[in-house]
């Protein structure tokens, strides 16, 4: 194709920008298998989370500059190979008309290696941004495979609320939290958890206890292993600590946690200090370190206040 007919790039036209990417949490996580490739399958309710967020401030680079500039004011990040960058990758390889050159800063307050998906957040802000601005944007279907090219979450977070998440994290559902007058409380401890160690852990421990991944996912009945069976409950909390309106859905338990608690007893002392708050259901979020755990919205802020006074990184919001 000549150039003079290749299609204009949207550099021209593209403002910066300041966008929020919050978190997300895991409310209940089943591992149900384990592809060849050796990626774990999973059942899990995923809720976003205002609270903690990065920003990515975005500035328009001359057109002739190449692609992508990525700063950070963490020093985890590698600036040349990121969520970011794959991101924009994604982008690229999809798009009809070429997307402007940028210079990103992005500013961390998710905290790393806490089950957050952090990275997974920053990139779909990203391409939600490069999706608004581009003259010839993608349509939903494919800005979502864009999405998973980036990462299992990342589709998730371009919907941006509560959803069941199946497979790899390519199996979407929104759904409707059921949840009332209940307010999520979440710890992140002062520890980062790899994720691809906490499912090794996981692998280990499995294999030691030569237990079957979970068939079938998610299911009330399961409340029974974890402890606490839903006939001793209230029935306000029963059908909170399900959370699908869907009945047989969620269970707030995470295949993960003993294995990574087994080795980072900050989880234990996490769930503890909400236990003792006032929180009648608490689970590891992902892959660790972050703890979340629902409580009477009436004792949140009390709760936030006792755990900020032991010192722990806290937040809350209302379901």
């Amino acid at each position: 194709m000549p150039a003079s007919d290749l299609p204009p790039s949207s550099a021209a036209t593209a403002p910066g920008a300041s966008l929020t990417a919050g978190c997300k949490v895991n409310l209940g996580l089943r591992i149900t298998g384990v592809r060849a490739d050796g990626y774990h399958e999973l059942d899990s309710v995923f809720v976003p989370l205002a609270a903690p967020n990065d920003r990515l401030d975005i500035a328009p680079l001359p057109e002739a500059a190449p692609g992508i500039r990525v700063r950070c004011d963490a020093a985890i990040l590698d600036p040349a190979r990121n969520t970011l960058t794959k991101a924009y990758a994604a982008f690229c390889r999809l798009a009809a008309v070429p997307p402007p050159a940028l210079e990103v800063r992005l500013h961390k307050g998710i905290p790393s290696g806490a089950g957050l998906g952090g990275g997974s957040s920053d990139a779909a802000a990203l391409l939600r941004w490069l999706n608004s601005v581009s003259p010839a944007p993608l349509d939903e279907m494919t800005l979502a495979a864009a999405a998973l090219s980036v990462g299992a979450d990342v589709p998730f977070f371009l919907l941006n609320r509560p959803c069941r998440v199946r497979g790899i994290g390519e199996i979407i559902e929104p759904l409707e939290l059921d949840l009332p007058e209940t307010s999520l409380v979440l710890v992140c401890p002062e520890e980062s958890i790899s994720t691809p160690w906490a499912y090794r852990a996981y692998d280990a421990l499995a294999a030691e206890k030569k237990r079957e991944p979970a068939q079938g996912g998610l299911t009330t009945k399961e409340m029974q292993d974890n402890g606490t069976a839903l006939s001793t409950m209230p029935d306000t909390r029963a059908a909170a600590t399900a959370c699908f309106r869907r009945r047989d859905a969620l269970v707030m338990r995470n295949d993960l946690e003993e294995a990574v608690a087994r080795h980072r007893p900050i989880i234990g002392a996490a769930r503890q200090a909400l236990t003792r708050c006032g929180a009648w259901a608490v689970v590891m979020s992902g892959s660790g370190s972050a703890v979340v755990g629902l409580v009477p919205a009436a004792k949140a802020e009390a709760a936030h206040a006792a755990l900020m006074r032991d010192g722990w990184r806290t937040y809350v919001q209302t379901l």
